[in-house]
């Protein structure tokens, strides 16, 4: 399907939701802050010209902060709330400090390096323990991704061994609730990294992940114009990532009367089973689509798909960049492109921060520590992308480490920072 592409540029309002690093990259000033209460204005997504409530633009207004607690930080820091799934609740560990004041020990429990952002993440966070001079007591992984009761059980052995600190990157959140309350009774900071849990007892250090996906998948339908037929290339089904790209996605088409969506398919996550099941959906739809969204990290192989296909690569809404399609992007000029980085070293950077504050009373305000994404379009696209990069390169876009969490924004969510 040949498509005309309609190339909307950086609105001068509504970015600094990205982070204060990501105002460098963008040019943008402050947008509208989320509200305290659960109403659905909308507001054009950065990087787009889409008018509030029409088919290229982000519900705002969406946190769900029935306690009023994200009027404690700044306007900046309270917009990213918007879409986040979990209610914002005050910390069970805002009066804790630790008896230590050194040789705090910690435990790891984690995934297993099935992506290279979980990887880069892992080593991030041992080697930022290591340089606090913590020692990991224990760490552990389950053998698959998807071995649910094997790292429960992780989690209670490392409980078992009484550390200071437990750093946690969940495969599945609900179960991990009453282990976090566990964690509180026992007297240990729960930390979960990258993977929110729904609690008071923890505090989560992440993105948020449906207000990417829509900021991306509204630049794309925005690029076709508001019209014309798409595919969904979800993750892993019923894993939350997938479910929160699902609610991004829903979230912006909602406003799209004019978009039809041509077909689904599965990639879990990896671009080489999302190019084969995007080859065979091609197969037999030889018209092609005008766009894609996907629930992020398999743009190269969904590119390739339409590459090996013949057909002209439509606009993909590339949550989770790697360098290969950056790369890509960058050398075609002409090409709409809407991405986000991955800082995988600077979020486990961030986890290890947070962790050691609770240890020394600085004081969480909340349970959910959350940082939008910064989004990538051509505006910003050669001050992240390096044209050197190899197109099939699936490494993630880091972009500046700085963009996620710096000091000065984590302060925001401590009583006491620097204590």
């Amino acid at each position: 399907m040949k498509n005309t592409y309609t190339f909307p540029r950086l609105a001068t309002s509504g970015a600094a939701i990205l982070g204060a690093g990501a105002l460098v990259l963008t040019g943008c000033s402050a947008p509208t802050p989320a509200a305290s209460d659960s109403s659905s204005r909308t507001s054009a997504v950065p990087g787009t010209s889409a008018a509030a409530g029409s088919c290229g633009s982000v519900p705002t207004g969406t946190a769900k902060d029935p306690s009023g607690l994200l009027a404690g930080l700044s306007k900046e820091v309270s917009a990213g709330y918007d879409l986040y799934p979990y209610e914002i609740r005050k910390s069970a560990w805002s009066d804790f400090k630790s008896k230590k004041t050194d040789g705090f020990t910690a435990a790891i429990v984690g995934m297993p390096p099935a992506s290279p952002f979980i990887a880069s993440m892992s080593e991030s966070i041992r080697k930022s323990l290591k340089a606090e001079g913590v020692r990991i007591v224990g760490e552990f992984a389950p053998d698959d991704p998807s071995n649910v009761p094997l790292q429960l059980q992780q989690f209670n052995e490392a409980l078992s061994l009484k550390p200071d600190v437990i750093i946690y990157t969940a495969i599945a959140p609900e179960p991990s609730v009453d282990l976090a309350k566990a964690a509180h009774d026992a007297g240990i900071p729960l930390v979960a990294a990258q993977v929110p849990i729904d609690s008071e007892y923890a505090v989560s250090v992440t993105r948020n992940t449906p207000l990417a996906i829509a900021q991306v998948t509204a630049g794309t339908v925005g690029a076709i114009g508001g019209k014309g037929k798409v595919l969904r290339v979800d993750g892993i089904p019923g894993i939350p990532v997938s479910t929160f790209a699902a609610q991004g996605i829903d979230a912006v088409l909602e406003n799209c009367p004019d978009i039809k969506v041509a077909g689904t398919v599965t990639g879990f996550f990896q671009p080489a089973t999302a190019q084969a099941e995007v080859q065979k959906f091609l197969a037999t739809n030889p018209a092609g689509v005008d766009a894609v969204l996907q629930a992020g990290t398999m743009g190269v192989g969904i590119r390739n798909a339409f590459e090996e296909s013949g057909m002209e690569v439509p606009p993909i809404a590339d949550d989770g960049s790697s360098q290969g399609f950056s790369s890509w992007a960058l050398a075609n000029p002409e090409y709409p492109y809407f991405g986000t980085t991955t800082p995988s070293v600077r979020t486990g950077e961030a986890v290890v921060d947070v962790a050691l504050r609770i240890l020394k009373g600085e004081g969480p305000k909340i349970n959910q520590i959350v940082e939008p994404s910064v989004i990538v379009s051509r505006d910003n696209l050669a001050k992240v992308a390096d044209p050197s990069w190899e197109v099939s390169d699936l490494t993630d876009l880091a972009g500046d480490p700085q963009d996620f969490l710096p000091t000065d924004r984590l302060n925001e969510f401590f009583a006491n920072p620097g204590k």
